[in-house]
């Protein structure tokens, strides 16, 4: 339970001041803290010194030992002040001023009052219907794994800094991924409701000041699970965001200027220089993540066996590999085999890719003909949709590979088969223009011109740029031969067709049962 010390102010910079009135002058002493904790102590201690000294007989303000604090100011009743530079000499010398002109001060005037207009503050938006308008907005504007992000931000700062408030405590529970989490949050809502642990029922926007955000940085940089200056600033990111829709629709009126600027830790030119880009695996490691009996023995299941291949042949994204669909894979009437992508993070990213002879060789377009034939709408039809993304299982499986075979380095993932494709084809001295097209990367012009490449007709000049592309990878013995058909043959194997939802329930409830705890 907190204590709240008596005469304890805050000023308008966080900083805490003890206040003691006698004789018709009122002190302020700064105590040279923003702690709450520390200057309720300081207060406690202040006031029992002063409870003491009033069993004295008319105490006067020199009879308090208050030098000991340091700086502090005294108001006199006609409005005149004195201050002191925080030294015992100049305390004295205010105590012996006081004791002199002490019976001058009942012939003082008090000093006018000056009655200041109230501030003409619109009220702002309940906290939570605000953060919910929001949310919408991002959906319109953002693509859905950043909504998912900021979702997430803005949970994490709601859930550290305003647990106290029940509206905010129910909303976080409401929205909660699954039924499991959802029903047991509300019920824990319920539980602290009845235990009277919250203070306040509703909140509006405007009680979310620049120390409550400074607080909420604080506690995301200390302690024993700090997070990095990188996590820490794209949370603040988010909050940025939230703060400009509110700020923009009148949904938060304290002040016209964004709280959140001037918080992060990084700008940025230091954001860009401190950050460390995906290094591309090198040769040896190559070889060693595709040899052959250790690759097949682990890499056991089809978006395991054929992703990596797809990203070290097309320089694909993660994301863009597992996400393909049978629809997707054509052969154009020039003869060539492409596949296209229909959804890329960026605008350049939608095109079409030529699929690089090693591929074809490896049997690509045999396993899609067996995902046709079961009738499944992608050629992995067993990963499921987790966070608008259907590369969990590869990303995790990737890593454990590389941490088994000890060649896993700090900026390596499979993204780095991106960066040793681009690398490999600029030292081919391939054009560069092509290069763009197959991997899909903005021009740089700013118009969007790359999301009209890789026609069709190009297709052929692409092809023979991918076929530059020639690793320590020995096909024949990974070459496809049937091993997948039976499992995506039964459709039980499919993620539509799974039942994991409550194992998926349960995972989630574990993670987020650690997470609080170290909150």
């Amino acid at each position: 339970m907190t204590i709240k010390a008596p005469r304890l102010l805050i000023n308008r910079f966080g900083v805490y001041y003890f206040r003691y009135k006698a004789d018709g002058i009122e002190k302020r002493i700064s105590l040279r803290t923003k702690c709450s904790r520390t200057a309720n102590i300081l207060a406690l201690q202040l006031n029992l010194n002063i409870e003491r000294k009033r069993a004295m007989t008319s105490p006067k303000l020199s009879d308090f030992d208050l030098g000991s604090i340091g700086r502090y100011e005294l108001t006199l009743p006609n409005g005149m002040k004195i201050k002191t530079d925080g030294t015992q000499e100049d305390h004295s010398r205010a105590m012996e001023a006081l004791d002199q002109i002490g019976p001058l001060l009942q012939n003082m005037q008090p000093a006018p009052v000056i009655q200041q207009p109230a501030p003409n503050t619109p009220k702002s938006e309940a906290l939570i219907s605000a953060v919910t308008k929001w949310l919408a907005n991002c959906a319109g504007k953002n693509g859905a794994r950043t909504v998912v992000t900021k979702t997430y931000h803005i949970k994490d700062f709601l859930a550290r800094s305003l647990s106290h408030v029940e509206s905010v405590e129910r909303w976080l529970a409401e929205s909660q991924n699954t039924d499991f989490l959802k029903e047991r949050g509300l019920r824990t809502v319920e539980a602290r409701k009845v235990r009277g642990d919250y203070k306040a029922k509703e909140i509006e926007s405007n009680a979310i000041s620049k120390k409550t955000l400074t607080d909420y940085k604080a506690m995301l940089a200390g302690g024993a699970d700090a997070q990095t200056a990188k996590t820490i600033d794209n949370k603040l990111d988010s909050l940025k965001d939230f703060f400009d829709y509110a700020i923009g629709h009148g949904l938060y009126t304290l002040t016209q200027d964004n709280p959140v600027k001037g918080l992060h830790i990084h700008t940025k030119k230091t954001r860009k220089a401190s950050t460390q880009s995906f290094q591309p695996f090198p040769v040896a490691a190559l070889q060693t993540l595709f040899e052959p009996k250790a690759y097949l023995a682990r890499m056991n299941e089809p978006d395991l066996f054929w992703g990596p291949l797809l990203g070290v042949y097309s320089g694909m994204r993660i994301g863009e590999a597992t996400q393909i669909r049978v629809q997707d894979v054509h052969l154009a009437d020039n003869g060539v085999h492409y596949i296209h992508v229909h959804k890329s993070k960026t605008a350049g990213g939608i095109r079409n890719v030529p699929i690089a002879q090693a591929l074809l060789d490896l049997g690509f377009l045999d396993y899609v003909e067996e995902c046709k034939a079961a009738g499944a709408e992608r050629i992995f039809p067993h990963c499921p949709y987790i966070n608008h993304s259907y590369y969990k299982h590869l990303s995790a499986a990737l890593l454990e590979h590389q941490r088994a075979l000890g060649i896993k380095l700090p900026q390596t993932s499979f993204h780095s088969f991106r960066v040793n494709v681009i690398t490999e084809l600029h030292n081919k001295n391939a054009n560069a223009g092509k290069i763009l097209k197959i991997v899909g990367h903005e021009d740089g012009s700013g118009g969007g011109q790359a999301v009209h490449w890789g026609y069709v007709r190009d297709l052929p000049d692409c092809k023979e740029i991918v076929d530059l592309l020639n690793w320590p990878i020995d096909h024949a013995a990974l070459k496809y031969d049937g091993r997948f058909r039976a499992f995506v043959a039964d459709q039980t194997n499919w993620a539509g067709n799974k039942a994991e939802g409550a194992e998926w329930d349960k995972t989630e409830a574990k993670k987020r049962k650690k997470t609080n705890s170290k909150q």
